[in-house]
């Protein structure tokens, strides 16, 4: 296990790492053999399951789902925010039902509200608007108050809309309050070693501004794995679409963490810190990482 500290823009990320076997796009075993997740310890203030390309209906999203259920029984989410790719192949609105409440009620019916991102197959059937609507929100960028936890949901079909770009600023922008954590969702990873890579273009549009304005954590899916970076201008990006299939991974300068396993990131909310634990089918971690004002 590697223990790591970095201070930038004001947030220290502490990183203990520990990877379950995976492999990755070179063919390399990843090391160390990961450990069950502990306890937690101290209760958050909120708690959000991660989950990103879910929308396959089949045996592994269930699986995940149930994961999640089995992490929460001490601890109920208070959130599921999944990462764009809700419906596959072609993002019929028919089968939200099937696809995304039907899976997760486990964890649903705890009292978890559902945050839907939209992705690229979500758009397919131009049935969007129908999906978002399905599971109660209005827009495909929007805001969700989660505790001390400001969760901004972007639509990264649309990087280059310029009303998309003035509403981020402007909400980045707002004022919040003392303990307050800015957390930013889309489904298109600014930063990714995997099969995808980096969208540019969301790059281009967005991360200037996250760094700007001192976000500690943004997250994506799109590439079917686990991703965290190193900082990048103070921020941390995290991929996470492996909920229901795998693709192989890779590494770049900006990756800390990389590995092709079905899993869902576990973010646990505190006034002084973010906790995230991406964890596996089995119950074993496949990364963990603090950020700390």
């Amino acid at each position: 296990m590697a223990v790591v500290a970095v201070v930038a823009a004001g947030f220290a990320v502490i990183i203990s790492t520990q990877i379950a076997p995976a492999t990755l796009s070179d063919g390399l075993a990843s090391p160390a053999a990961g450990s069950s997740v502990p306890p937690i310890a101290d209760e958050p203030a909120s708690r959000i399951a991660v989950a990103g390309d879910t929308g396959t209906g089949t045996a592994p999203v269930r699986a995940t789902a149930e994961r999640m259920r089995l992490q929460s029984r001490q601890h109920p989410y208070d959130a599921v925010l999944l990462l764009g790719g809700l419906i596959y192949a072609d993002g019929a609105a028919a089968q939200t039902q099937a696809r995304v409440i039907s899976p997760f009620a486990p964890v649903l019916d705890t009292g978890a509200n559902v945050l839907p991102v939209l992705g690229n197959h979500d758009y397919r059937s131009n049935q969007q608007q129908q999906i978002l609507e399905t599971l109660g929100q209005h827009t495909p960028w929007y805001v969700e108050q989660i505790g001390p936890a400001k969760a901004i949901v972007l639509d990264s079909n649309q990087a280059d809309n310029a009303q998309q770009r003035d509403w981020l600023r402007t909400t980045l922008a707002e004022p919040v309050a003392s303990g307050t954590w800015v957390i930013v969702a889309m489904h298109h990873p600014p930063y990714s070693a995997g099969n995808h890579g980096s969208d540019m273009a969301v790059r281009s549009a967005w991360a200037p501004l996250f760094a700007e304005f001192n976000v500690p954590l943004v997250l994506a899916g799109h590439d079917h794995d686990h991703q965290r970076s190193t900082s990048q201008n103070g921020v941390t990006y995290i991929v996470s679409g492996a909920a229901a299939s795998l693709r192989p991974t890779g590494r770049e300068n900006f990756t800390a963490v990389s590995a092709s396993t079905l899993h869902y990131l576990d973010l646990l909310v505190y006034d002084d810190r973010l906790v995230g634990r991406a964890i596996d089918h089995s119950g074993v971690l496949v990364d963990t990482f603090t950020i700390s004002r």
